[in-house]
């Protein structure tokens, strides 16, 4: 059995096979209309967000780019003061 609001553009008399009056086909299609211009509404919404969250990927990727090298650069010296320090500690410990 078919649910009536599964297409609310159909009114009772459509399902009766019933012959629609000039008027009830253009409220029909008016019908249509709106939920067509509702559909291209929420289409151009979702466009325009996925363009944003590819744009704020593509800045995340840059700056975890940017963070990779930052994050050798750190460790580098790190590795540097650390043997350095070994180097000026180690005489003092091992006596």
């Amino acid at each position: 059995m078919k649910n009536q609001n599964q297409n609310p553009a159909h009114n009772g008399r459509e399902q009766e096979n019933t012959p629609m009056t000039e008027p009830e086909y253009f409220r029909a299609i008016g019908r249509l209309e709106a939920q067509v211009q509702t559909l291209t509404t929420a289409i151009t919404e979702l466009k325009t967000k996925v363009e944003g969250m590819d744009t704020k990927l593509a800045d995340l990727d840059r700056m975890a780019n940017r963070w990779k090298g930052g994050f050798a650069v750190v460790l580098a010296l790190g590795a540097i003061a650390g043997a350095l320090l070994e180097q000026i500690i180690k005489p003092f410990f091992n006596r």
